[in-house]
């Protein structure tokens, strides 16, 4: 199911809803640190557990739990953690775990799964100190622009020996110039440069205050929660080839809809093709493994922890319900994703 919208994909998002956090200060911590011994760290997850399973809906609809225990299941490390933690302090008061589910799927799921068609909504972090840090990144934030579209895509052909990373169709423009004798009996196709933290993510208008604090907030729930992420991406910075990857026309479609991702192996550069939409006609058609090669080691490769954030926000996606519930909005034409409730009341089965 493939949207094509020429404006900013964002554009229309209400302001996101802050985090429940409990101080304003910077300096302050908004969530105690969760403990770091092992066995410690275990009864800390049977607790977020055990808050998972006793929290009691205060309608049918209320999703909370279910978008909560999606992202506890797919984050890893510290920005699981610090999720965990975030509960631990949020456990005693229900509406701030509703916040919590709201500001999540409001900063990051709708972002995400509508940057690659139509607009989204949004709502803010429960995370109080969140607020001055967020106020701290719109002032630095700056946008990439369209302009090195073409440059990036040349890169990431040279980069990725001028194919698709996974069909290892060649491109077809490529194809044309190339000696018989490198095309190995390979097919071609059209490719595109696909990113995979979408270019949604860095435009944006300065004059519009609303938009630029909900880019500057998803920039900071991305960070909060995806921390490797830091110092290695940002709205200025979305065309990069760390960012990008080489596919067919198709493929670049299906990916941007987060209906397959890249799990890392253990060989290096080795992923495996998981597939999170099984209804797709093209994931039924992934080979099981894909090398991302650098045949130009000038070119930057694509880095595994981006390729590695967009398979978890893809599963959360599928596993949550929210994914599907943006998608069938769009695919109705109207803006119905709007009405994607912040406190969890929609009923996403329906």
């Amino acid at each position: 199911m493939a949207f094509f919208w020429p404006d900013d994909p964002l554009a229309g998002l209400p302001e996101i809803a802050p985090h429940p956090g409990r101080s304003e200060s910077p300096s302050s911590a908004a969530v105690s640190s969760p403990p770091t011994s092992p066995i410690i760290q275990q009864n800390f997850t049977d607790i977020v557990n055990n808050i998972l399973s006793e929290y009691q809906p205060i309608h049918a609809s209320d999703d909370t739990a279910k978008v909560l225990r999606a992202f506890v299941d797919n984050l890893s490390g510290q920005g699981l953690s610090t999720l965990q933690s975030e509960m631990y302090e949020f456990a005693k008061n229900p509406h701030q775990l509703r916040q919590l589910r709201t500001f999540l799927t409001d900063a990051i799921l709708k972002p995400m799964a509508a940057a690659s068609g139509k607009r989204p909504p949004v709502t803010p972090s429960p995370n109080k100190s969140a607020a001055f840090e967020i106020e701290l990144v719109m002032t630095q934030i700056e946008g990439s622009s369209r302009t090195g579209q073409s440059s990036l895509k040349e890169k990431c052909l040279r980069r990725d020996g001028n194919r698709c990373v996974i069909s290892g169709l060649i491109d077809s423009e490529a194809f044309a110039d190339m000696p018989p004798g490198e095309r190995k009996g390979t097919g071609k196709t059209k490719t595109q440069c696909s990113h995979i933290l979408p270019f949604a993510l860095s435009k944006f208008e300065e004059k519009n205050a609303t938009q630029t604090k909900n880019k500057a907030t998803t920039w900071w729930a991305l960070y909060h929660y995806f921390p490797a992420l830091k110092n290695k991406i940002g709205a200025d910075t979305i065309n990069q080839p760390r960012n990008a990857i080489t596919l067919a026309l198709a493929l670049h479609e299906e990916f941007g809809q987060f209906t397959f991702g890249f799990q890392a192996t253990n060989e290096e550069h080795k992923y495996r093709m998981e597939i999170l939409d099984g209804d797709s006609y093209y994931t039924r058609t992934l080979p099981a493994f894909a090398v991302v090669a650098q045949t130009d080691a000038s070119v930057e490769r694509t880095d595994p922890d981006m390729l590695d954030v967009h398979m978890r926000i893809g599963r959360i996606l599928q596993v949550s319900g929210i994914g599907l519930a943006v998608l069938q909005s769009l695919a109705r034409g109207n803006s119905g994703v709007y009405n994607i409730a912040s406190d969890g009341s929609t009923d996403l089965e329906r």
